[in-house]
């Protein structure tokens, strides 16, 4: 396990960085919009597709470097993103409505559960 991560550390990193550009696009926007007075799933949808542009182009290009197959690596980004934007816009609402967890913590958890799954997915599904 060591020598594994040993090996992807320096893609792990590069991960954790574009990961981070994309976040701080997705909650600037997401509450930007709150600000707006725009229902916080509607937001959460907004935000959502302005960071997915940032982090396509990040994985493609930057930490997978797999410049070819542009359709493939779209298609196949899109239905893991596609499934994380319900899932996560599920669990946002959950949190908001049945615990005392607000409309910005609950972004920012379910944002973070999604970081964890989404590099094993990325690496070993969509950029192959």
């Amino acid at each position: 396990m060591r020598d594994t991560l040993k090996r992807h550390a320096h893609q792990i990193l590069l991960y954790l960085i574009s990961g981070g550009a994309s976040a701080v696009v997705e909650i600037g926007v997401y509450l930007l919009l709150l600000r707006w007075h725009v229902w916080y799933i509607t937001a959460s949808v907004a935000a959502f597709f302005l960071s997915y542009i940032t982090a396509f182009a990040l994985h493609k290009y930057i930490v997978f470097r797999k410049p070819e197959d542009f359709i493939k690596h779209l298609k196949r980004h899109l239905g893991v993103e596609g499934f994380n934007v319900l899932a996560g816009n599920a669990l946002l609402f959950l949190l908001v409505e049945h615990t005392p967890i607000g409309e910005e913590w609950g972004k920012i958890l379910t944002m973070g559960l999604g970081a964890a799954w989404n590099f094993v997915l990325f690496k070993f599904l969509v950029f192959v």
